[in-house]
């Protein structure tokens, strides 16, 4: 029973683990200014042309 509840903590801790990986990975996605791979343009730039 205790190794089933020490296998179950370990699977949930690799998932928030990946989870927590994928945030960061998102948020320094959106934090770099390189709009090559952007899907909607910014009104901004569409305005100035």
């Amino acid at each position: 029973m205790i190794k089933a509840l020490k296998r179950l903590f370990t699977a949930i801790a690799a998932v928030f683990v990946a989870l927590t990986a994928l945030r960061r990975v998102f948020n320094w996605l959106a934090r770099n200014e390189n709009d090559e791979y952007e899907v909607f343009a910014d009104d901004e730039r569409e305005e100035a042309l």
